[in-house]
């Protein structure tokens, strides 16, 4: 078994602590008070999923640094402007960011705001029979464009519940920096489109990586079915995340959004989703939850 490491809000430096609080301030889209934290209109039971789901998005969201700092550097080697490198380390510094707020609500939920992590980090797909430039394009679209953009959908549907004022402002805190990360991608493409609309071939390829991207996304963030437990009206309140509705969430966001955007720049993905299937033999893909 990979071995784990344990990830806490506890720093062992007051002056790196001062330094990352300058970070957050300056980065940090919404600067509303946070109210306090009342347990009381909704029941031990719903408060202790809501726990175990901030500690699994605690664990996710800082799962995802280290898949936006290594597509910096292939953003870096394909060449892409410097401030979509930028943009990108910023994204990833996000994601930081978003594991110690989700660690503050864990707290406030009364659980030590600590979880678990692999202590290996997976690497990030090379796709080494494409060159640079359609490697990176093929990563942020992977990353961003479908998986940000369905966390994006299912952060929007779960403000949407969320009757705690503590938890919306929580959540509303993470939501504003990943609209953001849902659009990156988007805007990485609209960089290229010139260099897309001369290169058809690279469309084409795009393409058949779509046909397996696709199949795999869908069976890592939809599912083949709902869990076998059904969201109380109390937890639903609290933000806690409904099995039920994921899969449907999932694909109106892409069939109603990511595909059609993404046909924009010559890339036939609703043709590839009609046409999706996992090819055993590609390479792993990085998910971002």
């Amino acid at each position: 078994m990979e071995p784990l490491r344990t990830l806490s809000l506890e720093s062992a430096s007051p002056a790196l602590a001062r330094e990352y609080a300058r970070v957050d301030e300056a980065l940090a889209r919404v600067d509303d008070p946070t109210p306090a934290w009342d347990a009381a209109p909704y029941g031990e039971a719903a408060v202790s999923s809501a726990r175990s789901a901030w500690i699994e998005r605690m664990s996710a969201e800082h799962g995802s640094f280290p898949v936006f700092a290594a597509l910096a550097l292939q953003l870096s080697e394909a060449g892409a402007s410097f401030d979509a490198e930028a943009v990108m380390l910023r994204m990833a510094l996000d994601e930081v960011r978003h594991a110690a707020l989700c660690g503050e609500v864990v707290a406030a939920l009364g659980a030590p705001p600590v979880c678990v992590a692999p202590r290996a980090v997976a690497p990030l797909a090379r796709h080494p029979a494409c060159g640079p430039e359609e490697r990176a394009i093929r990563n942020v679209i992977y990353t961003t464009c479908l998986s940000e953009m369905v966390a994006v959908a299912r952060f929007v549907e779960a403000l949407d519940a969320i009757e705690a004022p503590y938890l919306r402002a929580a959540t509303r805190r993470l939501l504003a920096d990943e609209v953001l990360h849902g659009q990156f991608g988007f805007f990485y493409l609209e960089a290229w489109a010139p260099w897309l609309a001369a290169r058809p071939a690279v469309c084409d390829s795009l393409e058949r990586y779509l046909r397996h991207a696709l199949a795999v996304i869908e069976t890592r963030l939809a599912g083949t079915s709902p869990r076998p437990w059904t969201v109380t009206d109390a937890e639903r309140a609290l933000g806690v995340p409904d099995p039920a509705r994921a899969r449907e969430v999932f694909h109106t966001t892409l069939e109603g959004a990511v595909l059609p955007a993404l046909e924009r720049y010559g890339i036939r993905a609703e043709r590839a989703w009609r046409a999706r299937r996992v090819e055993p033999a590609s390479e792993s893909l990085v998910t971002l939850a």
